[in-house]
Formats: C-alpha cells, sequence, structure tokens
C-alpha cells in the first residue's frame, strides 16, 4: 500500500511538473515589429558594427567557448540548473514543481514573439553571411534565416527577470547569467550583437505584460515560497 501510495504521489508531482499556464494569450503578447525597429541591413553602419562584434564574439572562443556550448541548451532542465547553481539550490522539476510550472510557461509565452519576429524580419544569421562554422555544428541550418531576434537570448533575460522576482538576494548573479547566455549566442556565431541585444528589450516588454496578471503574480508568490522552504529546510 505504501509502495503504491509513493507511485501515485510520483506521478501527481511529474504531471504536475509537466503543467504549461497561458498567463496571456498569443494576440495580446507585445508585438516586435510594433515597437522594435528592423535589424540592420547589408551595408549599413549598424551591420558594419554587428560584423565588428562578430569577429570580437569569435576571439573569445578559447577562453568562453565551452560556456557558450552549454548554454546553447534552453530546455527546461537546463535553465532550472543554470539558474539553481547560481541561487545555491539543486532545482529539477520532481523538487521544485511549482518553479518548474512558472518557468515552463513563462519560456513558452515568448516562443509566438520571437517567432512572429523571426518570421517577419527573416535576417540571415552570422554563420550563415560569413559562411563559417559555429560551436554546435549540428544546430546549423543554411536556409534557416531566423537571426532576429535571438531567442536564446529573449528566454534567458525573461528567466532571469522572473528569478530576481522568486529571489531578490541574488540579483545580481542572476542577471549576469541571463546577460552571460546572452551574449554566448554571439561567441557561438548564432547571433549578431543586435540580435541579443533587441533580445533584452523584447523580454522586458514580455515580462512587463505578464506583470499586469494576477494568475502569473500568484505562481510567482507560489513559487517564490517553494524556494524559501527548501531553502529553510536544509
Amino acid at each position: 500500500m505504501k509502495k503504491l501510495l509513493l507511485c501515485l504521489s510520483c506521478l501527481v508531482a511529474f504531471s504536475f511538473a509537466k503543467e504549461k499556464v497561458e498567463f496571456v494569450s498569443p494576440e495580446k503578447l507585445p508585438v516586435v515589429k510594433e515597437f522594435m525597429p528592423a535589424p540592420a541591413y547589408p551595408g549599413s553602419l549598424g551591420y558594419s558594427a554587428d560584423s565588428l562584434y562578430y569577429l570580437y564574439g569569435k576571439s573569445l572562443r578559447q577562453t568562453k567557448g565551452d560556456s557558450a556550448i552549454l548554454f546553447a541548451q534552453n530546455k527546461l532542465k537546463a535553465m532550472l540548473r543554470f539558474y539553481g547553481d547560481v541561487i545555491g539550490l539543486s532545482l529539477n522539476e520532481k523538487d521544485f514543481p511549482e518553479t518548474a510550472v512558472l518557468i515552463r510557461s513563462v519560456l513558452k509565452q515568448s516562443k509566438p514573439v520571437t517567432k512572429a519576429a523571426k518570421e517577419k524580419f527573416a535576417r540571415h544569421r552570422p554563420y550563415q553571411d560569413f559562411k563559417e562554422p559555429t560551436l554546435v555544428p549540428e544546430e546549423e541550418s543554411p536556409t534557416n534565416f531566423t537571426s532576429y531576434p535571438s531567442a536564446h537570448s529573449t528566454q534567458a533575460w525573461l528567466v532571469s527577470l522572473v528569478f530576481v522576482l522568486l529571489d531578490p538576494a541574488h540579483q545580481n548573479e542572476i542577471l549576469k547569467l541571463g546577460y552571460d547566455i546572452g551574449q554566448s549566442r554571439v561567441i557561438a556565431g548564432f547571433h549578431y550583437q543586435s540580435d541579443v541585444d533587441a533580445a533584452r528589450a523584447i523580454a522586458s516588454a514580455i515580462f512587463a505584460r505578464l506583470c499586469a496578471e494576477p494568475e502569473f503574480l500568484n505562481k510567482v508568490q507560489k513559487a517564490k515560497a517553494e524556494i524559501e522552504k527548501k531553502r529553510n529546510s536544509r
């Protein structure tokens, strides 16, 4: 009987962690083309600046290349691990179901925003323009023109802002991680610097919209209480 109850409780916890909440319907989320400029075009001063940043990013691969490869992971499990490391907790779906639901939901909310912008602008990626390999060759595509904005960077900055709500005592470490994940996309060769800069503005816009929703704020409070409880029980 005890084994059965244990199995049932594990199943419930697993199912709960897989839950996703739509705090804002996609049509009510910020529309990138309405508040952000188009990406720089080849031959412009902006593109020249992006090209220089691309070369600078390449120069950092010897010292920051391993981190850039690691940060290419943007699924929930990896995000929980990255942010758990900086706040001093082993975050995972099983032990932190409320936090997992919140972050999973937030990641999902960002997708239609960046997807619509990528389709609208169809910007070539650096490795396509420069015809050079990236640090993660298995993710390259000769025809996937989706450089602007950076979805990885949008998600990282958005998740960072959420984690500042959950653990303000570690705000600087959290924000540094979000910033570093964004810069890793330049170092890896998948994005221009302006793609990443735009992503941070877009993430901030999504975050502001989420904060206008009582259900989002309620989920934040539940996740925050969960984190505090786990920390105090150690």
